[in-house]
């Protein structure tokens, strides 16, 4: 009697955890996946991505409908977008579950502010941009146009191909290399004599790109000599 009481004890228990393991299954696979959750970590994502590029930043995560029923994920959401260099407008970010597997697309939109180096005043075609030229501006990414420069490093000392009216976006396109030599400035003339190098000095009577030549007036004997442009202020002089 005793031993069968013990057999049912444990037929009873055994009984009991198999009603607990088949529960716990049946709940893990109806438990959906938490949309709040993707998309918070949409947004992280797209955050970080943008690493402090954008000035004033706004992005807003397109919620996916909430009839939507994903089962959850048993495993870490893997995030990623085409173009990690695109920094505004409309983007599709990928999320994928490895397990068990589905994968959503979320849009994103993106606005926000930009660097840009714009023009103080009026430049003149062929002028030497100087610091009082330009001035570095933050814009909203649509005012900001494509090879647009972000610093005043490296725009000032380059030349306008064209005229640049004020308060205008500087490019790659409205700017060409800058001169080595300027017209009415100081330079360094240099004469190589068998294997000895003499330097003196001068003043530039054109404007001068590298290698190219240019005439120099010898502020010693105030003749006027060509030369190449060899180095900044420097022409060498055959």
């Amino acid at each position: 009697m005793a031993s069968y009481s013990l057999n049912s004890r444990q037929a009873f228990t055994s009984f009991i955890c198999w009603l607990l393991l088949a529960w716990s299954t049946m709940s893990t696979a109806t438990e959906t996946q938490s949309l709040d959750l993707l998309h918070q970590q949409v947004l992280e994502h797209v955050k970080q991505n943008l690493d402090q590029k954008l000035l004033e930043p706004t992005i807003n995560v397109r919620k996916l409908p909430d009839s939507l029923l994903l089962p959850a994920c048993q495993q870490v959401l893997e995030l990623s977008q085409r173009d990690t260099h695109q920094l505004h407008g409309r983007i599709t970010v990928s999320v994928n579950c490895p397990q068990p597997n589905w994968r959503v697309f979320i849009s994103v939109d993106i606005d926000g502010k930009l660097p840009a180096v714009v023009s103080a005043k009026g430049i003149l075609t062929q002028a030497v941009i100087n610091e009082t030229d330009v001035e570095l501006a933050h814009l909203p990414i649509n005012q900001v146009r494509r090879g647009a420069f972000e610093t005043l490093d490296a725009v000032i000392g380059k030349r306008a191909k064209r005229a640049i009216a004020p308060n205008r976006v500087i490019t790659v396109q409205m700017l060409d290399i800058p001169y080595w030599v300027i017209e009415r400035q100081e330079v360094s003339i240099v004469s190589r004599i068998g294997g000895i190098e003499i330097k003196t000095t001068g003043t530039a009577l054109e404007n001068g790109m590298q290698q190219e030549q240019v005439s120099v007036r010898n502020n010693n004997s105030n003749i006027v000599v060509k030369g190449i442009v060899i180095a900044p202020n420097t022409v060498l002089v055959p």
